[in-house]
């Protein structure tokens, strides 16, 4: 089996991402900036996929403790329509599988 992964952000992507070569560049972006990132936090395939697109020098991992001090990185520890309603109330970025958010935008949760 294999999953496609989306970046999803802001309409007026304040981070810069749509311009970005690679999804790495984009993640550097995010992180650089401290723009509001939702994570899923619950070591799923998406929250593991996320991990693997940080810049490893941030010492992300998949445990809470590694986002102490990074006010930007928001850990929900929650399932997928819970942080893509987070991160379109917010403002912010996240990593979603392309079946659920397809879904959820269609469904009328917006995020554009």
């Amino acid at each position: 089996m294999y999953n496609y992964f989306v970046l999803i952000g802001p309409k007026d992507d304040p981070a810069g991402v749509k311009d970005a070569p690679t999804v790495i560049d984009a993640f550097k972006l995010i992180s650089d900036g401290g723009y509001t990132f939702i994570s899923r936090g619950d070591k799923s395939g998406t929250h593991t996929k996320e991990i693997s697109l940080w810049d490893p020098a941030l010492g992300i991992t998949a445990e809470a403790e590694s986002v102490e001090g990074y006010e930007w990185y928001q850990y929900s520890n929650a399932g997928m329509g819970v942080c893509l309603t987070m991160a379109n109330e917010q403002g912010a970025y996240i990593l979603s599988d392309k079946a659920t958010f397809l879904t959820f935008r269609a469904n009328g949760g917006v995020l554009e």
